[in-house]
């Protein structure tokens, strides 16, 4: 009986060792996987603005000299995201009234016909389907929302999320403000 005691004590500590090797090993092996690209970084700061094919609702293609003329702000969007709901109601009261900037949604994944149906009744802005995800894949935007300042055919600013919290609103404002 003292021997089975003995190898169940030994046997449960080994499993423990084994846990929590096993745990440290994984975070560890977590914290070295490369993160997914995304190159809006600063490394597009100053870099032109890809070729888009961005149409509307009623089949338009949205002329290229629109986002390549002026101060642009492309909000990459989904019709079922909370946070892009969010940033919907948020830049509708800071941005809406400014004439000097023009403000387009980007729809880059789904189906461009329901999408855009919903997005009509949805959103504040203007918004338009990536045909093909193109400006999305050459951006490799992979997550929304996202926001792009383009100036002149210049992407000049990026925000990689949502403005929805008071610190990122309150920097939003303050950039908004200095155009």
């Amino acid at each position: 009986m003292r021997q089975s005691t003995k190898i169940l004590g030994i046997g449960l500590i080994l499993i423990a060792v084994f846990a929590v090797s096993f745990f440290f090993f994984y975070k560890r092996a977590q914290k070295n996987l490369p993160k997914p690209p995304l190159i809006l970084t600063t490394a597009v700061i100053n870099q032109p603005l890809p070729n888009a094919s961005l149409v509307n609702i009623a089949g338009e293609h949205l002329d290229d000299a629109k986002l390549r003329r002026g101060k642009v702000v492309l909000v990459f969007t989904l019709i079922e995201c909370e946070p892009c709901d969010k940033e919907n109601e948020f830049l509708k009261t800071v941005v809406g009234n400014r004439k000097d900037l023009s403000v387009f949604y980007v729809v880059p994944f789904g189906d461009a016909n329901s999408t855009l149906k919903a997005a009509q009744l949805k959103y504040a802005f203007e918004t338009f389907f990536d045909e093909h995800s193109r400006l999305a894949k050459s951006l490799q935007i992979y997550r929304v929302p996202l926001k792009i300042f383009v100036e002149d055919g210049m992407i000049r600013k990026v925000w990689l999320e949502a403005t929805i919290e008071n610190g990122g609103q309150a920097e939003f404002k303050q950039w908004l403000n200095g155009l």
